[in-house]
């Protein structure tokens, strides 16, 4: 390692800390999940378990629409907390609840009205047209209350105070798996779904606002200048669009396959959903790194926080790439027998999707820095490059090779993007910090990713004869590909930092890079 490669102790213990509190929150839920996933595909029949993805999806694309607002507000919280200034937090946050409240009832109204069209679309929601509608409607209502709450949960997160989210979020789960237990034994079908959604959306709104309102301060209560406003929405109409573009890239696959290849949808979906929750686990750091990178930029200037970036981009490209490495032969194999749908196409979208995640992972923390210094004008053209190829070529594949043209889509579009994202930083910004692509160790992760198809396809061939399908086999392939993921710690950290890395993470003196 280098011998500046380090980090501030404190900045790194906040950073695992929050990220730490980030990564609770879905680990756990994420092991319900794999363990109910097969039951809920049972219990539901595979073509109520398609509406269910749609619905999931459409949902997701509604709760882009939000203006930028909520981003955007996460940015300036962040650079206020820099700035222990809790009147322009209050000041801000008043202004939002203001405006939010009212494009809500004009946006969310209109996909209300609209949903009868929605469902007529597409052909997945045949089977039960009317709880599809019924489905729908409530999370029309959800999101809308989700978007008014985030508001708050910013503000906690520019605090650095993740435990309060985390907590509620797994409360919110257990409600979640309670009800669709509830839901599956009563045959309560869609509806049982959507009162789920409302006792847990309702749980934590009261959880998290309350908590978000000590943060806040008496003599910021009042509204935005309109010079202040502008500039708000000068920067937040692109973070509305790059939001949307993200989401269109995201989830645009399923509304596809769901239209033009109906039959293989309830196959692509767990497979893509799976490969949705392998890439959340690093991006549980995305908002401990953004409030960091933010109160930085805040603090001391944009010239002085680039080398916070630069040791953060460090640590997080060797972590994202070792993950994806050691995951994708193991999510090829596992989610094969995990959902036991008779094919392997569920694993092969998996794996393939977790690859293209891995491009768009490896430039997240570029468009952090991006927002963190007001250009968000970069994370636009990064979401129209991004989304234009995305689509394109899922439109152009889709109908002659099906899920897997849409899939290899999704790939050489985040890889075309996130290429041309790194460019753009190169040219448009004074202060750069090395290239992402230089910090990928290559040949490692090709040694890790041999070393756990080998391990995991030795694992999988007890599967059926020793361990059962279902969660057990999909345990059993996660744990195969462990000496994969010690092998690659060991050559891109080395062996004797491997051994003090504890220690030296108590003292605050890890450093973060060879």
């Amino acid at each position: 390692m280098a011998e500046g490669d380090t980090v501030g102790g404190g900045m790194l213990k906040t950073l695992l800390k929050g990220t730490t509190w980030q990564a609770l929150g879905q680990f756990l839920p994420l092991i319900i999940n794999l363990a109910l996933t097969p039951y809920i595909i049972e219990g539901l029949g595979a073509k109520i378990y398609g509406i269910f993805l749609l619905i999931n999806t459409i949902q997701l694309f509604m709760s882009s629409f939000d203006g930028g607002i909520g981003p955007s507000a996460s940015r300036y919280f962040t650079l206020y907390a820099g700035r222990e200034d809790a009147a322009a937090t209050t000041r801000l946050l008043v202004t939002l609840l203001t405006i939010v409240l009212g494009t809500t009832t004009v946006v969310f109204g209109f996909f209300f009205l609209a949903t009868p069209a929605i469902i007529d679309f597409f052909p997945v929601t045949r089977p039960d047209p009317e709880g599809a509608a019924f489905l729908l409607r409530t999370m029309v209502v959800l999101v809308a209350m989700a978007q008014i709450r985030g508001l708050f949960a910013y503000v906690l997160f520019a605090e650095h105070k993740f435990a309060i989210t985390t907590t509620t979020g797994l409360a919110g789960h257990v409600i979640y798996v309670i009800g669709l237990v509830w839901t599956i034994e009563g045959n309560h079908g869609l509806k049982g779904i959507a009162l789920t959604f409302i006792v847990q959306q309702l749980m934590a709104t009261l959880a998290i606002i309350p908590a978000a309102l000590r943060h806040l301060s008496k003599a910021g209560v009042g509204m935005l200048a309109w010079p202040d406003l502008k500039e708000f929405f000068g920067y937040s109409w692109k973070v509305q669009f790059s939001s949307l573009l993200d989401m269109v890239s995201l989830q645009g696959d399923m509304l596809i396959v769901s239209k033009f290849a109906a039959a293989q949808q309830p196959q692509f979906g767990p497979g893509a959903n799976f490969a949705q929750q392998l890439r959340m686990v690093p991006m549980n750091a995305f908002s401990p790194v953004q409030a960091m990178l933010g109160r930085s930029v805040g603090g001391k200037g944009e010239a002085a926080a680039v080398a916070d970036f630069a040791r953060i981009q460090r640590l997080w490209v060797l972590g994202v790439v070792g993950w994806v490495a050691v995951g994708a032969p193991a999510a090829y194999y596992g989610v094969t027998h995990w959902v036991k749908m008779g094919s392997s196409l569920p694993g092969l979208v998996s794996a393939v999707l977790l690859v293209g995640h891995l491009f768009y992972l490896i430039g997240i923390i570029q468009i952090l820095w991006c927002l963190a210094v007001g250009r968000s004008d970069l994370e636009l053209k990064y979401g129209l490059i991004a989304t234009g190829l995305n689509l394109s070529l899922t439109l152009l594949l889709v109908i002659p090779y099906g899920v897997v043209g849409t899939i290899l889509a999704t790939v050489v579009a985040q890889l075309v993007a996130s290429i041309a994202l790194t460019v753009m930083m190169r040219r448009s910004l004074p202060h750069l910090a090395p290239s992402p692509w230089r910090q990928i160790p290559y040949d490692v992760a090709a040694l890790a990713a041999s070393i756990s198809y080998l391990c995991v396809y030795g694992a999988q061939m007890l599967v059926g004869s020793v361990v059962p399908t279902g969660a057990l086999a999909l345990l059993l392939c996660g744990l195969a590909a462990a000496p994969a993921a010690c092998v690659y710690a060991v050559l891109v950290i080395g062996p004797s930092e491997l051994r003090s890395m504890v220690g030296r993470l108590v003292s605050g003196r890890i450093r973060l890079g060879r």
